[in-house]
């Protein structure tokens, strides 16, 4: 009886910090317990009380992670997908508490005794929930993991699921074997070693999809601006010139300095929409492309840069034909290789930007040539965290070729010629490559 009593105890403590963690990462509003949830988390309970072995077994946890899958998905009323990621970060984070009291418990008590004695098995249990609390309230994890939920989430990416799900099957079997080992000897160390890496992995994973996201929502917004930005300077060019005039002519009239130099300053605009650059320009679709082009533009022209935009109007047809999710994906490639020339040209001695677009064998190609200062990470520029901005600022190319390898009606190429660094995109017609 108070080994059936000492399960029970368990199961709820695991069950309660469950419901707790994931009413965290999902930041449920209706926070109040009704009496379906208790139901709810009494068949949990219950359930598992029931599968609980003597010895420890790895497919126990696997069995509890589907019913935890269940239950919470009724419990906080979320889609499959909300459930599967939701419950893998919980697993997650019991998995990191249990490795820790473990080592700690382990150092004095057997795992038979931890799991069979009333008493030890409680206070090993309650601590294992209180740990889960602990972490899931230190705020750098807590941001991690509720930013990865709700940035993972609208996606519904099915690598994602399949991530966590592998990852709880492995760390299960890793606790398995570590549960029928003696404390710290070979076979123990090389699983919590397999475990800890498990853990880094799952970390680089969850920080690389939120600065991905990030990268992705900032362009989204510099998106929806630059759409405003398109109308804003073409109907700004139309009074420009007679602005400019009215002005010139107040200058004529006086002959106060102060009030010339205040004229001059005016007339030297601090977002230039006019020139060779703009002019070429018109000759792209509305939409989101042009005004993108338009603006990283200006910021060349106030950082002094010559730069020089060559623009075919044949381009026109393809580009026309994109969708509104194709043009925005077109825009953060765009985007990335438009600052990153920038950023290069101003580093270097001649300060020279290019740009041509023109259609070539049923494709448009955006060539970007830019003057630079060598570094010696160039060979490595795609690669994560590589620029030589500083050190974890040069993810703009990584996630730049992850969107090229996700979309088929794309590709790039990169090569150096003399000192000009030359990026091209190619945007496919009919969303084939080769076509």
């Amino acid at each position: 009886m108070l080994e059936v009593l000492g399960k029970i105890i368990c199961a709820s403590i695991m069950a309660i910090t469950g419901y707790y963690i994931i009413n965290v990462i999902i930041q449920n509003k209706n926070k109040k317990a009704n009496i379906y949830n208790i139901l709810y988390i009494l068949i949990l309970v219950i359930i598992s009380v029931i599968l609980h072995p003597i010895q420890y077994a790895g497919l126990y946890t696997i069995t509890i992670f589907l019913l935890d899958i269940i239950i919470y998905k009724m419990i906080f009323k979320i889609s499959l997908e909300e459930s599967i990621l939701s419950c893998g970060i919980l697993m997650l984070i019991v998995s990191i508490a249990e490795l820790i009291v473990s080592i700690i418990v382990r150092q004095f008590f057997s795992i038979h005794i931890i799991r069979t004695d009333f008493l030890i098995s409680i206070l090993a249990n309650l601590s294992v929930g209180i740990l889960c609390c602990i972490l899931m309230n230190i705020p750098f994890i807590k941001d991690q993991l509720r930013k990865f939920y709700q940035n993972i989430i609208p996606m519904k990416m099915i690598s994602n699921i399949i991530f966590f799900t592998l990852l709880i099957i492995e760390i299960s079997f890793l606790f398995y074997n570590m549960a029928v080992t003696n404390l710290f000897n070979i076979n123990y160390i090389i699983n919590l070693i397999v475990i800890i890496i498990s853990f880094i992995i799952t970390y680089i994973f969850i920080k690389n999809k939120n600065e991905y996201k990030k990268l992705t929502d900032e362009y989204d917004t510099l998106f929806n601006y630059i759409q405003t930005f398109e109308d804003w300077i073409e109907k700004e060019q139309l009074n420009r010139h007679e602005y400019k005039n009215q002005l010139a002519v107040l200058r004529c009239l006086t002959k106060e300095k102060k009030v010339k130099d205040k004229i001059d300053e005016i007339l030297e605009d601090n977002i230039n929409i006019e020139g060779q650059a703009v002019t070429q320009l018109k000759s792209l679709p509305k939409g989101g492309i042009k005004g993108l082009m338009y603006y990283k533009a200006a910021i060349a022209q106030k950082n002094k840069l010559n730069l020089t935009i060559d623009v075919s109007i044949e381009s026109k047809g393809i580009l026309t034909k994109l969708s509104e999710k194709e043009i925005r994906i077109l825009c953060k490639l765009i985007g990335i290789y438009f600052d990153n020339a920038i950023e290069a040209a101003g580093e270097s001695r001649k300060k020279t930007i290019s740009i041509e677009v023109y259609e070539l064998k049923d494709k448009v190609n955006f060539v970007f040539s830019n003057t630079f200062k060598r570094h010696k990470n160039m060979k490595d520029r795609n690669k994560k965290g590589v620029s030589s901005k500083g050190e974890g600022r040069g993810n703009g190319l990584y996630f730049a070729s992850k969107l090229i390898k996700d979309n088929s009606w794309l590709a790039e190429k990169q090569e150096i010629i003399d000192n000009y660094y030359i990026q091209q995109l190619f945007v496919y017609k009919q969303n084939k490559k080769g076509s």
